[in-house]
């Protein structure tokens, strides 16, 4: 309805989106879940821009997503695109988030933690 009555490009409906997507997704509806963060990607990427906090947020997500689903290229690829744009809490979490657990043994990992650090400390951040 908020889609419907609103529209995709607005600050509101993006975040009802996502919001909906954390939902199916802590319902197990995998799927659902992945398909609402897609949509909501592409209006962001739109709307917002691709280097934008919010958008890079939602990469992540969906990495974390793919990952769970055994989609380790596509969560690589997401969060590689992610990672120079993240918020500061996004950035210091990775390396510890439990939500990228099937990832940890892949070496690609090791090499993308090094790399939230690398922008973590030019941005200031411990």
């Amino acid at each position: 309805m908020q889609r419907r009555i609103f529209g995709d490009e607005r600050l509101d409906t993006i975040h009802y989106m996502l919001n909906e997507a954390a939902i199916e997704g802590n319902l197990g509806k995998n799927k659902e879940s992945e398909q609402l963060g897609r949509e909501a990607l592409e209006i962001e990427r739109r709307f917002l821009g691709p280097d934008q906090p919010e958008t890079a947020v939602t990469l992540y997500n969906l990495a974390a997503l793919d990952g769970k689903n055994g989609n380790t290229d596509e969560a690589f690829a997401f969060l590689e695109q992610a990672v120079d744009h993240l918020p500061a809490y996004a950035l210091s979490a990775i390396e510890q988030d439990p939500d990228l657990t099937p990832l940890r043994t892949d070496p690609r990992f090791a090499a993308l933690v090094a790399h939230a650090k690398q922008v973590a400390a030019a941005k200031g951040l411990k």
